[in-house]
């Protein structure tokens, strides 16, 4: 969504679906701002029977008031900023459709509010369509208000049962299915994605190769795959994540994570992580590390993974309240390290997004050089963002 500042959390699910719909219209006509008359647009499409109905009793054929809103949106110019602007008539329209939801008790723009709150500017672009149509804009706005009167009714009936439904919804992340994680958020996977994990330019210390060849060395001659998941932890993924702490950056293995989201809870147990006061209630993290189970215990790790960092996601934006948040994961498969980028956005709807980038699989008895270098190549992003922000 548009970054609309300390306006943001400010729309509720049918306000933001007006709010994204109008920005589609912009950018469909390669707009780059967000007008007025591009909310009009979109309140028409997606209330639309509360449109007709209006336009109707007012004595307007609404198809008359679409053809001048066409003729006006194809007049529109174009805003050459690299950003989607947001112009002074359309933020005046939000604070006076904010301040209407908080004179009826409501904290959320619906989308009943601005269909009431649009005419009534009298010299903003709806008005002068109705005009141009000879209605007084005032008659449409009284006659908006009655009409839309019993759908707020049904939409704050709705709102109560939803909000009754959150309160119960936890999900622990162990447990998650492809399908269920698809039901609550809305993912875009890149796949795998080479050009993320080159890191040449990271590198290692002559200490650090030989901490790298005792671990290898301590893997050489055993079977991985007749070890437990514990033994294989402590021998081969723990002591690469501590390698690559730095700054104040420090690995933690078994770490509870709790997160709220609006409409679910994630909880769970990171197998490990790599993070900032991890013992304290403002840490922060970096990487999580999902260890996969074998045997009749094994399931899809991507789930339980990108759970986990959704969990880690809505931790950090509760310290810094940034968007995107850039989150790292990781799954080990015995002593293969496969990793995660992820970037979670509209952590504050009810229907979060994250974008997901992964690696190939890497062997440590292999390529255990290679790992540390992606581990440090992380963990000095962060440590670097930690420097700047003190």
């Amino acid at each position: 969504m548009i970054d609309l500042g300390s306006m943001t959390d400010k729309f509720s699910e049918t306000g933001q679906m007006v709010m994204r719909r109008a920005i589609d219209v912009s950018k469909s006509r390669d707009h780059n701002f967000l007008g007025v008359t591009h909310l009009l647009m979109a309140l028409a499409e997606l209330e639309g029977p509360l449109f007709v109905e209006t336009m109707r009793a007012v004595g307007v054929d609404p198809n008359s008031v679409m053809r001048l809103l066409e003729e006006e949106l194809a007049k529109s110019p174009v805003n050459a900023g690299r950003k989607v602007a947001i112009p002074e008539p359309t933020r005046d329209l939000l604070n006076r459709a904010l301040k209407r939801a908080r004179a009826q008790g409501r904290k959320q723009i619906e989308s009943y509010d601005l269909f009431a709150i649009i005419f009534t500017d009298p010299n903003g672009a709806p008005a002068e369509l109705l005009l141009r149509l000879g209605v007084d804009p005032a008659q449409a706005v009284a006659a908006g208000d009655k009409i839309s009167q019993p759908v707020r009714r049904r939409e704050e009936q709705t709102r109560d049962r939803i909000i009754k439904f959150r309160k119960t919804q936890s999900f622990n992340f162990s447990r998650l299915t492809a399908g269920f994680l698809n039901s609550m958020v809305t993912l875009s996977e890149k796949g795998v994605t080479p050009a993320l994990w080159e890191t040449t330019e990271v590198s290692l210390t002559e200490h650090e190769r030989q901490r790298v060849e005792a671990i290898i060395s301590s893997l050489t001659h055993k079977s991985i795959f007749l070890m437990n998941e514990a033994t294989i932890w402590s021998r081969a993924i723990y002591p690469l994540l501590v390698l690559a702490e730095q700054a104040e950056l420090e690995a933690w293995a078994q770490l509870p994570l709790k997160a709220e989201y609006p409409r679910f809870v994630l909880e769970g147990i990171a197998d490990g992580a790599v993070g900032y006061n991890l013992s304290g209630p403002s840490k922060s993290f970096c990487l999580i590390v999902v260890e996969v189970k074998r045997g009749s215990e094994a399931r899809d790790p991507l789930p339980q993974l990108y759970g986990a960092m959704l969990a880690a996601a809505k931790l950090n934006w509760a310290q810094d309240n940034q968007v995107p948040q850039e989150i790292y994961g990781c799954y080990t498969i015995a002593d293969n390290w496969i990793f995660a980028h992820g970037l979670a956005e509209d952590i504050e709807d009810l229907r979060p997004t994250m974008t997901v980038a992964l690696s190939r699989a890497y062997s440590e008895k292999l390529e255990a050089e290679t790992i540390l270098r992606i581990l440090k190549s992380i963990t000095s992003k962060f440590a670097q963002g930690l420097a700047d922000g003190a």
